[in-house]
């Protein structure tokens, strides 16, 4: 990834100007001791730079396709590699190769997870793998290392509010959703179904069926208007048996899906928009503002003042002889450039991260720990992101058995992400938990941020004795 080879040479200069101190006395306490809270509100000059990263660790159930062409943004291509999830069970009594009737590929998104030109005709392409789909997978990835243009086995015309889908229809909270009904060649049912009669065990697993049949890849051949974020699909076989009484049934039975347990991968080829690149240039020679966009492109890499704040809160600490101090708070908020003509929107989360860490935290599936990753939440109304309080950070610096602030430090990586969250009811209490955070590639974004605007207050505790 670019992020990482780009890292080591990113130099970023910084200054911090203290505003007013508040220290407000809370009066004596206990054994002839003074508690004081201060309030240090510190103005920070962060000096950042994007840089150009064309992959992200792009392993997805949720797959973003079409072609999308934005003013500011860019030329943003996709595709989707996926293998499938194959059925344990397969009624084969009174079924045979010939009474197979059709299999199709069904492909379900919500009307609202759609950007660009919803009426903009567009044709879809499906082709075989003709190999399987290794780990880790990252979304510069050659498709055609997996497929070659002669096994396409599909092809399917939509774009209008009703051609190419089947009935809209509504979900359990009567979110309207679309389906688009792709047939896929009859000889595919029917080598998958002879497959089970001979093999029936390669079914019991995701990897073992991934060695028969591959999986699929899909992009949009026709059409730049429109990204669409897939939110399920499946393969349905239909089929024809006998009864017991001779008569002919139609039947069906979904058997393959699309789920987490499969590789599967999202494709971006993103081409910037010129007068991105200029502003970049512009932005990165000055360091005052830095770009975050989403699936790929410009990340943003800044030079957080952890030495000086660190250095800061030690020398306030020295001017009185304390008993004891504890670094109670601070808070941490970016500035969003706001442009109410923007026709994308900024990133919902970013997640504060060392660049050195980037690769393990994805790659391994890691949950923000509130010490060394935090994520923010893109508040519309304030406009800033606000990392909350990231006082862990630095206090586990401070508790290292050597306490020393490297390089590493102080390079941060601002990801856009998704977070994926669940709560738990229970008698007493509701609790929301974290349970999965991945580089966000469910639209385009993009947003600037204004490192000139950045904030950091650093409130702190100090026991002194008034002997």
């Amino acid at each position: 990834m670019k992020l990482l080879k780009y890292c080591a040479i990113i130099c970023c200069c910084i200054s911090i100007v203290a505003c007013n101190d508040e220290i407000s006395t809370l009066g004596s306490s206990l054994n002839d001791s003074l508690i004081e809270i201060t309030v240090d509100s510190t103005s920070i000059k962060i000096d950042g730079k994007s840089i150009y990263n064309d992959s992200i660790l792009g392993r997805t159930t949720d797959p973003l396709l079409g072609n999308l062409a934005v003013e500011g943004y860019g030329n943003l291509r996709t595709g989707y590699l996926s293998q499938f999830m194959p059925t344990l069970n397969i009624d084969t009594t009174n079924v045979t190769h010939s009474t197979l009737d059709s299999i199709k590929l069904y492909l379900s998104y919500y009307n609202k997870d759609l950007t660009g030109d919803s009426l903009a005709p567009m044709v879809l392409n499906i082709y075989r793998l003709n190999k399987t789909v290794k780990s880790p997978l990252y979304t510069n990835l050659n498709p055609l290392d997996y497929y070659s243009p002669s096994d396409l086995i599909a092809q399917h015309t939509f774009g209008s509010s009703t051609d190419g889908f089947i009935k809209t229809e509504a979900d359990s909270t009567k979110t309207p959703y679309k389906r688009l009904a792709v047939r896929l060649p009859i000889e595919l049912g029917q080598e998958i179904f002879d497959e089970y009669k001979r093999n029936p065990e390669i079914f019991s697993m995701p990897s073992e069926f991934a060695k028969f049949f591959p999986g699929i890849y899909m992009n949009v051949s026709y059409g730049n208007g429109r990204l669409v974020n897939i939110k399920g699909i499946y393969m349905t076989m239909h089929y024809r048996a006998i009864n017991q009484e001779g008569r002919i049934d139609t039947l069906s039975y979904n058997y393959m899906g699309v789920t987490p347990e499969v590789y599967s991968i999202n494709h971006f080829a993103l081409t910037p928009d010129e007068k991105l690149i200029k502003k970049v240039e512009e932005y990165n020679a000055s360091g005052k503002r830095v770009i975050a966009q989403a699936p790929v492109g410009y990340l943003p890499i800044i030079h957080f003042p952890t030495g000086n704040i660190i250095a800061k809160y030690q020398e306030k600490l020295a001017e009185t002889a304390k008993i004891q101090n504890i670094l109670n708070f601070l808070s941490f908020t970016i500035p969003v450039v706001q442009d109410e003509n923007a026709q994308l929107d900024p990133p919902q989360y970013l997640l504060f991260i060392r660049a050195s860490q980037v690769k393990d935290f994805f790659e391994q599936k890691l949950l923000p720990d509130d010490i060394n990753t935090i994520y923010a939440t893109y508040n519309k109304a304030k406009g800033v992101y606000d990392f909350g309080n990231i006082s862990n950070y630095i206090r586990d610096i401070l508790q290292r058995e050597d306490p020393t602030v490297t390089e590493d430090d102080e390079t941060i990586a601002l990801i856009p992400v998704q977070v994926l969250s669940q709560t738990t009811n229970s008698y007493y209490e509701s609790v929301t938990s974290v349970i999965s955070v991945s580089p966000y590639c469910a639209s385009p974004a993009i947003t600037e941020l204004d490192l000139e605007g950045a904030q950091i207050k650093i409130i702190y505790t100090t026991q002194t004795s008034n002997f």
